[in-house]
């Protein structure tokens, strides 16, 4: 096992977290109807895909470091332990919300791993940004970069309006982020580690 076939790995994992973000928002899309009395197997399924998107996350973060640590090791270091932490807490608080659909009735609350989306908004919007300054100094595609800023900035709009209790924009950030934005630039990503490793 060496480092080019991980990161061969982590271009495979950004693609499959791609493919597993399409189907949590479709999943969410044809199983969650706003009539529907009792929503809760659709949205442990939803949960569910969320942290395995989580899951696939953490190895494409590491892979990236491998890419852009020569434009900046410390900032790729940074990156890395902030797309880590936001991985890991993301796991947690879809896994836990699993868990919690299963009581009768589920607890209604904040989520202790997950509080005023900093795990999924904060700190990805970090990550985003930041790796994205990165890719700008390696050569990758202006488009890809760009496309990271405006997700940074999206997820960063989400984190101000969930703090706000804006629950539309929370949504239209998080469609975004997880049907447009965040698959295409996985699967843009992904692409690119397996090609120039």
């Amino acid at each position: 096992m060496d480092d080019r076939s991980f990161v061969r790995f982590g271009g495979l994992a950004a693609i499959l977290l791609a493919l597993t973000s399409w189907a949590a928002v479709l999943a969410y899309g044809v199983l969650i109807q706003p009539d529907d009395p009792d929503p809760r197997i659709g949205l442990q399924v939803f949960q569910f895909l969320y942290a395995l998107i989580a899951f696939w996350a953490l190895f494409a973060i590491v892979a990236v470091y491998y890419k852009v640590r020569a434009a900046g090791e410390a900032w790729a270091f940074f990156a890395t332990l902030v797309g880590v932490v936001a991985s890991a807490g993301t796991m947690v608080a879809a896994i836990y919300e699993v868990a919690n659909l299963r009581q009768t009735p589920p607890l209604v609350g904040a989520s202790p791993a997950n509080p005023l989306n900093v795990m999924t908004f904060g700190l990805t919007s970090l990550w985003f940004f930041v790796t994205s300054r990165l890719l700008w100094r390696t050569g990758a595609p202006r488009l890809l970069v760009l496309l990271g800023f405006l997700t940074a900035a999206v997820l960063f709009v989400g984190l101000v309006s969930g703090l706000s209790e804006n629950g539309g924009n929370v949504y239209l950030v998080s469609l975004f982020a997880a049907a447009i934005g965040g698959p295409i630039y996985w699967l843009w990503l992904g692409r690119q580690l397996r090609r120039d490793v």
